[in-house]
C-alpha cells in the first residue's frame, strides 16, 4: 500500500471514529455534561502526558528552544493563543456533550456541517483570507438552510451555531501556532484548561460519579475518541493536502446523521429534511474546486511530525 493511500485511510478511520463519537455519549445520558467534560479532559491530559514523554521528547525540546528564542510579546501572543484555544475547545465540548444527551444528535451533526463554512468566513473577516463566489454562493445556501431550521426549532438552530462557532474561533485562533507540533499544543491547551476547570470542579460536577462505568466508559472516550483520532489524523498530515482533509472531515458530521435518524431515530420533519439537503447542495458548491480541480488533489510535500 503506498504512503499517501494509506495516509488517506487513516484520515478516514479518525474521521469515521468521531463520528461514531455519539454512541459512547448516550450511554453516558443519565451523567451531568460537566462531569463528563471535567473527566474527559483530566484522563486526555495524563494521556498525552505519557504520550509526549515517551514519544516526543524531540519535539518537547523543539517547542523549548523556539519558546526561548521568542521575543516577550511573542511569547504573551502564543500563551495567549493557547489559553484562549484550550478555553474555546473546553468550552465547543462541554455544550457538544449537553446537545448529544439533553437535546438530540441532529443538531450535533448539524453544527459541524455548517462548521468548515464558518471557518471561511471568519478567515474572510479576521484573516483577510479571500472566497471564490461559488463560496459566496454557497454561504447564501447556508443562511437559506439555517433559516428554516430556525423556524422548526430556534433554540436547536442557536446550540448548532455556537458548537460550529466555538470550532471554528478554534481553528482560526491556532492558525497562528500551525507550525508546531499539534499533539504538543493540544497538550499545552489541556494543562491550561485543567488549570481553570480544577478550581471550578464544583461547577461542573455538582455530584461526582460513584460507578467505575462512568470513569470506564469516560476513559474509553478519552483513548478512543480524543487521543486516537488526533494521533491518526497528525499521521495522516505528512502525505495529504489540507483540502483532502478538508473533504473528509465532512465523513464526521454525516456519520452522526445518520445515527441520528438510522439508529436513534430522531425524526426528521419535512422542512428539516430540505435544510439538511440545502446544506449538502452548499457544501458540494463551497467545496467545488476541491472536489473537481484535479490541482486541488495533489498531495502536500511530507511534513516532519517529530
Amino acid at each position: 500500500m503506498s504512503a499517501q493511500r494509506q495516509a488517506y485511510w487513516l484520515a478516514i478511520s479518525s474521521f469515521l471514529i468521531w463520528g461514531f463519537f455519539s454512541v459512547p455519549l448516550r450511554f453516558l445520558q443519565g451523567y451531568e455534561a460537566g462531569a463528563i467534560l471535567w473527566f474527559r479532559v483530566l484522563f486526555a491530559f495524563f494521556i498525552l502526558i505519557a504520550l509526549i514523554f515517551q514519544f516526543k521528547q524531540a519535539a518537547l525540546s523543539d517547542l523549548r528552544h523556539t519558546f526561548a528564542l521568542l521575543s516577550f510579546r511573542r511569547r504573551i501572543r502564543f500563551v495567549g493563543l493557547t489559553l484562549l484555544g484550550g478555553l474555546l475547545l473546553i468550552s465547543n465540548w462541554l455544550i457538544f456533550i449537553y446537545v448529544v444527551n439533553a437535546v438530540n444528535i441532529k443538531t450535533a451533526s448539524f453544527s459541524y456541517l455548517i462548521c468548515p463554512v464558518m471557518t471561511a468566513i471568519l478567515g474572510f473577516i479576521i484573516l483577510k483570507e479571500t472566497m471564490t463566489t461559488w463560496q459566496w454562493i454557497a454561504v447564501g445556501i447556508c443562511v437559506l438552510s439555517c433559516v428554516l431550521l430556525g423556524i422548526e426549532s430556534v433554540a436547536e438552530l442557536g446550540y448548532s451555531l455556537v458548537i460550529g462557532l466555538t470550532y471554528a474561533f478554534y481553528l482560526i485562533s491556532q492558525r497562528k501556532n500551525q507550525q508546531l507540533d499539534k499533539l504538543l499544543v493540544l497538550c499545552l491547551q489541556l494543562t491550561l484548561a485543567m488549570l481553570v476547570l480544577v478550581p471550578l470542579y464544583d461547577k461542573f460536577v455538582t455530584s461526582t460519579p460513584t460507578t467505575p462505568y462512568f470513569y470506564a466508559m469516560v476513559l474509553l472516550i478519552s483513548v478512543v475518541f480524543t487521543v486516537l483520532p488526533l494521533y491518526l489524523n497528525l499521521l495522516a498530515l505528512k502525505q495529504l493536502s489540507s483540502a483532502s482533509l478538508g473533504i473528509l472531515m465532512y465523513l464526521n458530521p454525516t456519520v452522526n446523521f445518520i445515527l441520528a435518524v438510522a439508529f436513534f431515530g430522531e425524526p426528521v420533519s419535512f422542512i428539516q429534511a430540505i435544510g439538511y439537503g440545502l446544506i449538502f447542495v452548499a457544501l458540494v458548491l463551497f467545496n467545488w474546486q476541491t472536489l473537481f480541480t484535479k490541482s486541488a488533489t495533489t498531495p502536500m510535500p511530507a511534513k516532519k511530525v517529530a
